[in-house]
C-alpha cells in the first residue's frame, strides 16, 4: 500500500505546482484580431453603340378619309406590314429596322432601356405629325455581348397614320432615346 500512496501522493504534488502556474492565454483568441483583406476591380471597355441604319417605314400612301398603321419587325429580315383600310404600302424608300451595332466587354450582359413614343414632323410643316409606338427589339429579352464584344440589335415599331387631311403627302421624320447599358 505504501507504493499506491506515493503514487497518490506524486500525483497530488504535480497537481499542486500545475496549478500554481499562471494559465496562458490560447493560442489564436485574440481579443482584436486582425486579418489584410484584399481589393479588386476590373476596368472593362466603356459600351458604345453605332447606328448602322435608321428606323424606315418606307413609302406609302393613303386613299380614302382612314388612317391605319404600319409595323416593322424588329428582325434581321425586314416585314413591314400595313393595316387600316386606308393605308397602302408602297415599294420604294428602303423600309427596315433600326440596326445599332453594340460594343464592349465580351460576354457582358447589356440592358436596353426602351424609348418613349415619337413624332414625326412633316417636312414643311411641323404642325403635321405621325406617332412611332409599339416598339419591338430583337433579339428578344437580355442581350448580351459575343466573344469578341458585339452584339447586332434591331429595333422595330409601328408608325400610326392619320387620314390624308391630317397627314399630307411629304417626308416626316424624327428622333428616338434608347440607352444601353451594362446590367
Amino acid at each position: 500500500m505504501k507504493g499506491k500512496r506515493w503514487t497518490h501522493e506524486l500525483i497530488l504534488t504535480w497537481f499542486l505546482l500545475l496549478s500554481m502556474q499562471p494559465l496562458q492565454p490560447l493560442q489564436g483568441m485574440d481579443p482584436d484580431p486582425e486579418i489584410t483583406g484584399r481589393v479588386i476591380a476590373e476596368l472593362i471597355e466603356a459600351l458604345s453603340v453605332e447606328e448602322a441604319s435608321p428606323l424606315n417605314f418606307g413609302r406609302f400612301f393613303i386613299d380614302g378619309q382612314g388612317g391605319g398603321t404600319i409595323t416593322i419587325t424588329a428582325s434581321p429580315v425586314v416585314d413591314r406590314l400595313a393595316a387600316g383600310n386606308a393605308v397602302h404600302l408602297a415599294s420604294g424608300g428602303n423600309p427596315g429596322p433600326a440596326v445599332y451595332q453594340v460594343m464592349g466587354h465580351p460576354q457582358a450582359s447589356v440592358n436596353i432601356t426602351p424609348p418613349e413614343p415619337a413624332l414625326l414632323m412633316h417636312a414643311t410643316n411641323p404642325a403635321y405629325r405621325m406617332v412611332v409606338a409599339e416598339w419591338t427589339y430583337f433579339p428578344p429579352g437580355a442581350a448580351k455581348l459575343d466573344a469578341n464584344g458585339k452584339l447586332t440589335f434591331y429595333i422595330g415599331a409601328t408608325l400610326h397614320v392619320e387620314s390624308l387631311a391630317m397627314n399630307p403627302v411629304g417626308i416626316y421624320s424624327g428622333t428616338y432615346n434608347v440607352t444601353f447599358a451594362y446590367d
